[in-house]
């Protein structure tokens, strides 16, 4: 571990030095080319995912989208609804009924987070789409074609690995990207005893498919509201699109709104009712990104009087 730490330093990648998560994606954890370390370089992420120098084509391309997902020009490969296991506790009340798998706004993000699929594993590449020296596609669902995403390290050489795609790795143990970014590498202590952690841990970062430990997703909001109902009703509703918490009162769905996604069985929390993946500023514009993607912060109000202690859960709680 310590003659990895010395060739990381070596080449002028500080492993600790983490993103100001202030003004766009490029400067946030998903910026997947890691293009905010001190060097610009990524050299030893580059052993292990496509580095295709563009932030964007990670998540969306604008031509030749996954047909699989109703999702904004998906350039991932996704997993099938089918492959989570969902939220089932029996003792929470009033569930019945309203139980549904992932829908495309949690699907999205589970084909990073669940920890099964390649980070690098889009469909089309930079350039003119598809793959660099031929006319091969990527698998749209399921297990990512490895021989595909070998295309790009062919023809960029250096920039990619050959046959190592990694994901983030399991939810519990040790694998993938969590083969660096661990609770271990995260505690390490130098000769002083002073922490220098050579990679961030991304534990937390790993859902899994086993959604029965988390926020659960897919799940109909309730569309009737009053005496007994523990759910705040939002301020608008657009069937088979979208209902919304409309802080602002401009009927708009801004992006540091809650809102609930419509696929067809009514108004459903989904990962992205919370989450916003491109970040949004904690009080306006330049100040630095609410942490963890959240929409709205459950720390401090911003100067609109949004967010503070719980204050995104009690968007939707009524307690």
């Amino acid at each position: 571990m310590a003659g990895i730490v010395a060739v990381a330093f070596a080449d002028g990648w500080d492993p600790r030095f983490s993103a100001t998560n202030i003004g766009s994606i490029e400067q946030t954890r998903h910026n997947l080319t890691l293009s905010y370390n001190n060097s610009g370089r990524a050299s030893m992420m580059d052993n292990v995912r496509n580095n295709y120098g563009e932030v964007c084509v990670y998540c969306h391309t604008p031509h030749g989208a996954n047909s699989q997902i109703n999702a904004p020009l998906w350039n991932r490969t996704i997993n099938n609804a089918s492959n989570y296991s969902i939220y089932d506790k029996p003792t929470t009340l009033g569930l019945e009924g309203r139980l549904n798998l992932p829908g495309p706004s949690s699907l999205t993000c589970l084909s990073c987070h669940d920890g099964t699929i390649a980070i690098d594993s889009v469909l089309n590449m930079p350039g003119s789409g598809l793959s660099p020296g031929g006319n091969t596609r990527n698998t749209e669902v399921g297990s990512p074609d490895m021989g595909f995403l070998d295309r790009w390290a062919s023809s960029n050489p250096g920039m990619g690995p050959v046959g190592d795609h990694l994901s983030l790795g399991p939810e519990s143990g040790i694998g993938g990207c969590k083969i660096c970014h661990n609770r271990i590498n995260d505690t390490l202590v130098d000769l002083d005893g002073n922490p220098t952690p050579f990679a961030p841990d991304f534990t937390a970062f790993v859902i899994g498919t086993n959604l029965r430990n988390d926020h659960v997703v897919g799940i109909t909001y309730p569309t009737t509201f009053g005496p007994g109902i523990d759910y705040n009703e939002p301020e608008v509703a657009i069937p088979g699109k979208w209902s919304f918490f409309d802080s602002n009162g401009n009927n708009f769905a801004e992006k540091d709104e809650v809102r609930l996604y419509d696929s067809g069985a009514g108004p459903a929390v989904e990962c992205a009712s919370c989450h916003d993946p491109h970040g949004i500023p904690s009080n306006g514009p330049g100040t630095e990104f609410i942490p963890s993607f959240l929409r709205v912060s459950n720390s401090t109000p911003n100067s609109n009087g949004i967010g503070g202690p719980s204050g995104l859960c009690l968007t939707c709680h009524a307690k």
